[in-house]
């Protein structure tokens, strides 16, 4: 869908161009000419106004056009690298024998889960049942109700979830707050920043000014700079765009470590090849067969028809 909405947008500024060419080859400055067609723009967005209420009413209200001049769309890259860890022996993280729950709700029952370096597991599961729970048992979030969670003693935990972007110092610039806590210099911090993609203006403002997808870029470089050895990941593109969310893909993919992750993100999953774990009956038990096989299982079981996903 966003892809769409660039592709038209890109579309409009083309044809907006050729008309401030005609305007120019006419004989008109490049002010008159802007000036014309802020005119033009102001006068269909009068007539919107108007027919506003009508479109309403008919259910086919459209947005108002733009009484500015588009600005051609900037395109930027996005990179997220992870370093290559060093390969621990295992057993490296994992639960034993472990119950918990909350008050009416019991979620796990002699759970043994493990991870090790090569592991590539997405959890799966309805909402309610304990994924994201089980992803905080396993970093020491949470501590088990019996039971226990052992780790390497070397290990690293790469943490990244959908509120990552709260535990940012929301006082500190991007550049301020990666350069204090890794004690990187202020070029390096730059180029890190600006390989995740954030504007350079943005590097010196106040993190509580940024967007939240630019947050989520700042807590992405400071979750690489950590050098995890695993990542745990909880909804981690709810925040992001298409092309982060590619990127991350890709990071993930490249990535040494082992990773596991909750998503609702059906290409997240697929790029990265992860295997499918479903959390059921208090345990997480492997699932046979592909993300297809259970997205049609799951379907089936709503009543719902399937349907193949958007390239």
């Amino acid at each position: 869908m966003r892809d769409q909405k660039m592709r038209e947008y890109m579309k409009a500024y083309e044809a907006q161009q050729k008309q401030l060419q005609s305007l120019k080859k006419s004989g008109k400055s490049s002010k008159q000419a802007n000036e014309e067609i802020k005119s033009r723009l102001q006068n269909k967005q009068n007539k919107a106004t108007k027919s506003k209420k009508t479109s309403a009413a008919m259910g086919d209200e459209e947005a108002e056009p733009p009484a500015e001049l588009l600005q051609k769309m900037k395109e930027y890259n996005v990179k997220f690298a992870f370093p290559d860890p060093p390969k621990l022996p295992p057993p490296v993280l994992g639960l034993h024998s472990v119950s918990f729950g909350y008050k009416d709700q019991e979620l796990f029952k002699n759970l043994d889960f493990g991870v090790d370096m090569d592991s590539r597991i997405a959890i799966v599961g309805p909402n309610g049942v304990g994924k994201s729970t089980l992803l905080k048992l396993l970093c020491g979030k949470l501590e088990p109700q019996e039971g226990e969670m052992r780790k390497h003693r070397q290990l690293r935990i790469g943490w990244f979830d959908q509120h990552a972007n709260e535990a940012l110092n929301q006082e500190q610039s991007p550049i301020e707050y990666l350069g204090l806590k890794f004690q990187i210099e202020y070029q390096d911090a730059r180029k890190r920043l600006g390989t995740v993609g954030l504007p350079g203006h943005t590097h010196t403002v106040k993190i509580k000014d940024l967007s939240g997808g630019q947050k989520s870029r700042v807590a992405l470089a400071e979750l690489a700079l950590g050098a995890p050895d695993i990542l745990i990941m909880d909804e981690p593109t709810n925040n992001l765009d298409i092309e982060s969310i590619h990127a991350l893909a890709e990071a993930v993919e490249a990535f040494g470590g082992g990773v596991v992750m909750v998503t609702h993100d059906e290409r997240l999953i697929r790029e990265t090849n992860c295997q499918l774990w479903i959390v059921e009956d208090h345990n997480v038990a492997e699932i046979d067969g592909d993300f297809d096989e259970y997205r049609k299982e799951i379907l089936e079981q709503l009543g719902e028809t399937l349907t193949p996903p958007q390239p």
